[in-house]
């Protein structure tokens, strides 16, 4: 009879502290106005925050998205631009 009370009563204990999970933030419409860094900030979770800025940068150009480089530069030239290609001394 002890052991079904304590039984039962650890099992309320424990049940009590479960809640439903909380609910997943909708994320806002791709747009000029939403793709600010302030509307993006206040994004509370996480993970939806993420997603929302990756679509914003996604955007075409026309769009309001990123524009892609003319000239694309590796690390190697961004670290040291006055090496160019064909000019490494050799050791």
């Amino acid at each position: 009879m002890n052991k079904t009370i304590l039984l039962a009563g650890l099992s309320v204990a424990l049940l009590a502290g479960c809640d439903r999970e909380p609910a997943s933030q909708v994320i806002p419409e791709v747009n000029d106005a939403n793709c600010q860094l302030e509307t993006i900030k206040q994004i509370k979770d996480n993970g939806a925050r993420e997603t929302f800025a990756g679509l914003c940068s996604r955007r075409p150009p026309a769009g309001g998205g990123i524009e892609l480089t003319k000239k694309p530069m590796n690390w190697l030239e961004l670290a040291d631009p006055k090496v160019q290609k064909g000019q490494e001394t050799k050791p």
